[in-house]
């Protein structure tokens, strides 16, 4: 009978037992981070009211978020972007937001961004899930096209509107508590220029333009990237600058995808729209009009009448952040194919992520407020404090100014739920040279591995015996008559 290497081994090394090797990686399970972009409305009121007063909608929405299913996860918020902010509305959320959560739950953010008209962009974050690596603004003006020598040339503009960047994004590089580098992500926050541009949207194109080639640059290889923020899209996905975003060729002839000879690498930089609903994600057709059939993307009311009228924020991930496109780990959008809170409506069994605008699941049609009585994207929310009801009203403006009405604002949050992947290690089968046992672990080119060792399963820790990058070939010079060894990722 043809014996195993395993049935072998007690002989070869004239041991009394056997000796065996665990492939398994024994770890936990992947973390989930929940992360939000927030146009908060608090700079065109000149106030924090729908922060500080008494009704606190903003984060008491905040805290609805958390509750809220996204097919069968509901946590608290770990990242939020925000948009529309006076000086004092980051530091007033976060007193709210730990009134709620505890102290020092949640923290923002503190890099200036130099943004004056319509306020500018920050970022809060919850500090025992991520920290914030680091935090810049980006460039304001025409001359905002970086290129691969490092200097700056004047954006492509097709003409017939305002060209430049009105307004300074920002990027964040974030990271999950626990983790290290090769899970960090790099987070843009965009508050586009508004209205007065033309149907291509010059300066939005230009915005679109700065952070790609920002991210094609300035951002190392492989980096995780994710877009977000207001970006006024009020022409829909005709406009140049979610062409650019996503790739696509813009109506002055420009092919923006990531293999195109107008970039000088071929870095995974231009995003991919979750909203598409096809498996892997690729971009999506909206005009903000009534021809739009699906209304479950709006998160834009309009002031006066609160009414849901467009999609002008987005959250768009690139490539790496979505495992249809990749294998390599690394903080993704995850999957949602069921959710059993919402079985008539969004997202439902045909709705492959996890991905939605806050109050708005397409149960109410366009041109309809949250509290419709036909809105039934909160119904996990009947019995909660707060509850479905409350969080309806607290969604929506109402008020200027200081006025102790202001609640609200007049767009819907929108948000996804990531995981942290981290590729397991494939342990190959062990060898005996010289007496010695040696096996190679292999995973992701360049992340860090642990061997494991100890000699009995009930009892005992594991003890670190060999740390390296993938691929490397283990070693042990002194086995003894029984070892079960482990290969794990490290930081």
């Amino acid at each position: 009978m043809k014996r195993t290497l395993f049935q072998e081994l007690p002989r070869i090394l004239a041991a009394t037992a056997l000796l065996f090797i665990s492939a398994n990686l024994l770890s936990a399970q992947p973390r989930t981070l929940r992360i939000v972009s927030y146009n908060v409305d608090c700079s065109d009121q000149s106030s924090d009211g729908n922060i500080t007063n008494s009704i606190h909608s903003l984060p008491t929405v905040v805290e609805a978020i958390g509750l809220h299913h996204l097919g069968t996860n509901a946590q608290p918020v770990d990242v939020m972007s925000c948009e529309e902010l006076n000086s004092t509305s980051l530091a007033n959320f976060c007193v709210q937001l730990n009134l709620i959560y505890g102290a020092g739950t949640y923290a923002f953010d503190p890099t200036t961004d130099p943004n004056t008209g319509g306020g500018p962009d920050g970022l809060i974050y919850r500090t025992n899930t991520v920290q914030v690596v680091s935090a810049r603004a980006l460039l304001t003006g025409e001359t905002v096209l970086l290129q691969s020598n490092g200097t700056y040339t004047s954006a492509h503009s097709p003409g017939g509107g305002v060209n430049g960047v009105t307004r300074a994004p920002m990027v964040y590089r974030l990271r999950p508590i626990g983790y290290g580098t090769n899970e960090d992500f790099y987070f843009y926050v965009s508050h586009a220029r508004s209205t007065s541009d033309d149907a291509q949207g010059d300066a939005r194109y230009a915005e679109a333009q700065e952070v790609r080639s920002d991210a094609k640059y300035k951002l190392p290889a492989g980096s995780h990237i994710l877009y977000g923020g207001d970006w006024n899209l009020f022409n829909g996905s005709y406009e140049n600058a979610y062409r650019c975003l996503t790739g696509q060729t813009t109506s002055d002839g420009l092919n923006w995808s990531d293999t195109s000879a107008i970039w000088a690498n071929t870095n995974q930089t231009q995003a991919y729209d979750p909203v598409s609903k096809t498996v892997p994600p690729t971009t999506f057709t909206f005009t903000n009009s009534s021809v739009d059939v699906a209304t479950y993307f709006y998160d834009d009311a309009t002031e006066g009448s609160f009414s849901m009228s467009s999609r002008l924020d987005i959250q768009l991930p690139n490539a790496l952040m979505l495992a249809a496109y990749n294998t390599n780990g690394g903080v993704q959008l995850a999957p949602d194919t069921a959710d059993p809170y919402d079985l008539l409506n969004f997202p439902a069994s045909k709705y492959p992520y996890a991905f939605e605008t806050f109050g708005n699941n397409g149960s109410t049609t366009r041109g309809s407020t949250a509290t419709s009585a036909s809105n039934h994207s909160l119904n996990d929310l009947a019995a909660t404090t707060p509850n479905a009801t409350t969080v309806y009203t607290d969604l929506q403006e109402a008020g200027t100014g200081s006025s102790s009405t202001f609640v609200g604002s007049d767009h819907y949050p929108i948000f996804s739920d990531y995981i942290v992947v981290v590729p397991q290690p494939m342990v190959s089968s062990p060898v005996i040279q010289a007496n010695q046992i040696q096996f190679t672990v292999t995973g992701v080119a360049g992340n860090s591995y642990a061997v494991d060792a100890r000699t009995n399963l009930s009892s005992g820790n594991w003890i670190p015996v060999l740390t390296n990058q993938s691929p490397f070939t283990f070693n042990d010079a002194n086995p003894v008559s029984q070892r079960y060894y482990r290969a794990r990722s490290v930081p």
